[in-house]
């Protein structure tokens, strides 16, 4: 490490960030030093990027959970999975819906698999004066992990809702900005290599999930390009059957009754899958 590095602030998160990249593996990217200190925030956080994110401000500004961790405590380490923007938390709304059904069943699974060292919370985030102050964040929602069911995400966005609500009349007098702030897990644990890996480990399953939680334009694309997979498929499987029966046509081991015949059942065939 380089004497500049060293007397950065920011070179503390280096030795940690490389135990996220030794559990998460190919889930996170590898990072240089210098890539690392980047990341850490002002406010004494990390985001950890994912592949084909040039910044720090291209994370924090991508519709996606973010995996975090702050040393700001000098004991212990905060890490979890947070939607820390209002188009992410919109995300996570997606969750919801039937669409999602098999990835919200997933993420509960997972939750409820975790002690109750790990909490699901929700905060409101405010900037009192002016866009690019530091936020303060105060909590109105927390719950053990392993509670969390499709009745605690309802109870969850109502929360997230009656914060919407009020961030929309503050609007209109624009004396602050105002946002929810889902940590869908968190978990506080002391500045020991070993626990912060086993930590990783349990956020890991639930951190995988999260990242495929669709939105509704991202389910009907999803669709539209199995369909046309699917279309391309049958097409090629039907040019190949017909070119067998030509052949089998040409060595007159079908009649050419029977090669109509056998076309017709065919494509009846295709209609009916």
């Amino acid at each position: 490490m380089s004497g500049g590095e060293l007397g950065n602030w920011k070179s503390k998160y280096i030795a940690w960030y490389r135990l996220v990249e030794l559990v998460f593996g190919n889930d996170v990217p590898h990072l240089t030093n210098k890539e690392i200190m980047d990341y850490v925030s002002n406010e004494d956080w990390i985001i950890v990027p994912i592949a084909g994110e040039k910044d720090k401000k291209d994370s924090r500004q991508a519709q996606r959970p973010n995996l975090f961790f702050d040393l700001s405590d000098e004991s212990l380490i905060n890490v979890g999975i947070t939607y820390d923007k209002l188009d992410s938390v919109e995300r996570l709304r997606n969750i919801m819906s039937p669409f999602n059904e098999k990835e919200r069943n997933e993420i509960i699974e997972r939750l409820v698999t975790l002690d109750d060292f790990f909490l699901t919370k929700v905060y409101r985030k405010t900037k009192k004066s002016y866009w690019a102050e530091s936020p303060t964040y105060e909590e109105v929602f927390a719950v053990h992990s392993n509670k969390m069911s499709y009745d605690q995400f309802v109870e969850l966005f109502k929360i997230v809702d009656r914060i919407m609500d009020e961030r929309r009349l503050l609007e209109k007098g624009k004396k602050y900005k105002l946002a929810p702030v889902i940590n869908i897990v968190n978990v506080k644990t002391n500045r020991d290599k070993n626990n912060f890996k086993e930590m990783l480990s349990k956020i890991k399953p639930v951190y995988e999930v999260a990242l495929k939680v669709r939105t509704q334009e991202e389910f009907e694309k999803e669709i539209i390009e199995h369909e046309t997979i699917v279309t391309k498929e049958k097409q090629e499987a039907f040019t190949k059957y017909v070119k067998e029966l030509q052949e089998k046509l040409r060595q007159k081991m079908i009649s050419a009754e029977e090669y109509r015949n056998l076309i017709m059942e065919y494509k009846k065939h295709q209609r009916n899958n």
